[in-house]
């Protein structure tokens, strides 16, 4: 169950495991969003044996908030310091949906001594300066997204597509020159820069006529009419943990 925590002055969903605590996930929601959605959107409240915060970001938005890719960043560090020490964890997985990818992407890239790896879906960007160290990443988007375009629009902050941020990050990583690209059903094509499982590894799951959604996620009719289909062929936040998992 997840509990309301002011850490630096800030509230925070935090949601702790009954056995012993052996990782750490921040899920970041998205722009006009709250830490409270992202818990139901996602499920990661029943990652076993995971630290789970959910914070929020400073800017409001509509009925929710969106985040300050700049002002945020001392916030989330003081998050993931605050609970690390609490219950000595090991780097965290910084993952979030849309504007919530974006902020773990600006995050990550920064701040990469905290990071084990980055989750993005429908919200990869490329790193904002060049991490000190590799970060693994794994992102999902479908190609039918019209909030965040698969293939990039003319708005400033999505000016690039989506495999482009994801040769970005496989570049800073070390890891451009290996690259494998596997077709996984009728939907789903898995584009891996790296050794799976490496320090540098970057994998993009493009999902065929996916919505601006979290694969794997409910999804209500009124919301698929604005955001588009969420796939059942993969789920995002099973994925996610596997790949965070598969390190520590």
């Amino acid at each position: 169950m997840a509990v309301r925590r002011s850490i630096g002055g800030r509230e925070v969903l935090v949601s702790v495991p009954e056995s012993e605590p052996r990782a750490l996930v921040l899920s970041l929601h998205g722009t006009t969003s709250t830490a409270r959605q992202q818990l139901r959107y996602t499920g990661m409240e029943d990652l076993p044996g995971a630290v789970v915060a959910y914070p929020q970001g400073s800017v409001p938005s509509r009925s929710g908030y969106m985040w300050d890719q700049q002002g945020d960043l001392d916030h989330l560090a003081e998050v993931i310091d605050g609970l690390r020490q609490e219950f000595s964890l090991p780097r965290a997985c910084v993952c979030g949906m849309s504007g919530g990818a974006r902020m773990a992407c600006a995050y990550a890239s920064v701040r990469s001594d905290d990071v084990l790896v980055v989750g993005a879906v429908a919200g990869l960007r490329a790193p904002s300066v060049t991490p000190s160290s590799p970060v693994p990443v794994l992102a999902f988007h479908g190609t039918d997204d019209r909030i965040n375009p698969y293939g990039g629009s003319r708005n400033e902050r999505w000016d690039e597509s989506v495999p482009e941020s994801a040769l970005a990050w496989a570049r800073v990583n070390g890891t451009e020159a290996n690259r494998t690209d596997v077709v996984v059903g009728a939907e789903l094509t898995r584009t891996t820069f790296g050794d799976e499982g490496g320090p540098g590894e970057v994998t993009l799951w493009t999902i065929a006529r996916g919505g601006h959604t979290w694969p794997g996620a409910g999804s209500r009719p009124l919301l698929r009419m604005f955001l588009g289909r969420t796939s059942k062929a993969i789920n995002a936040t099973e994925h996610i943990w596997a790949f965070y998992e598969d390190r520590l």
